[in-house]
């Protein structure tokens, strides 16, 4: 399926009367079609994501019940595709993946200075973890963003 194919069909079922979610998950999928669309890859660079959405679209009923949570599913997919085999992350990830990161390193800390030190600071190791991942997380965003390979959307 060719991603312009794939665009309309969302489309055609954004326009119809559903929850707000799923006119959300339609809507972001289509946004990130269209700006990998725009990234004016090369066709041969595009046909293994063109074959990924024959494979996605073949058995999805985007009018049926369960079709949100199957596009909700395809979509974590085809993110994780772009990332991995396009090297394109969505705006945002380098920084969310640090503060996850730092979070977890912070609660680590805390757990290390709480059996052996009897400072008061030690509390203040989880926002500073925090703090740091996300300051480097987004030294890394604005890397990203500027050689190109960031999707202006985001993933929340």
């Amino acid at each position: 399926m060719r991603i312009e194919e794939a665009i309309q069909r969302l489309d055609r079922y954004t326009a119809a009367p559903g929850t707000t979610e799923s006119v959300k998950i339609r809507q972001r999928f289509s946004t990130i079609l269209q700006e990998v669309k725009y990234k004016n890859f090369p066709p041969e660079k595009l046909a293994p994501l063109e074959h990924k959405l024959d494979i996605m679209f073949k058995d999805i009923n985007l009018e049926g019940n369960n079709g949100d949570e199957q596009l909700q599913a395809h979509l974590k997919n085809l993110v994780k595709f772009l990332r991995t085999d396009f090297g394109l992350v969505p705006e945002g990830y380098c920084a969310m993946l640090g503060m996850r990161v730092g979070l977890a390193a912070g609660f680590i800390l805390l757990l290390l200075l709480f059996f052996y030190t009897e400072s008061s600071f030690k509390y203040y190791s989880p926002l500073g973890g925090l703090l740091m991942g996300v300051m480097i997380g987004s030294a890394c965003d604005r890397r990203e963003k500027m050689k190109g390979k960031t999707l202006l959307t985001r993933m929340v």
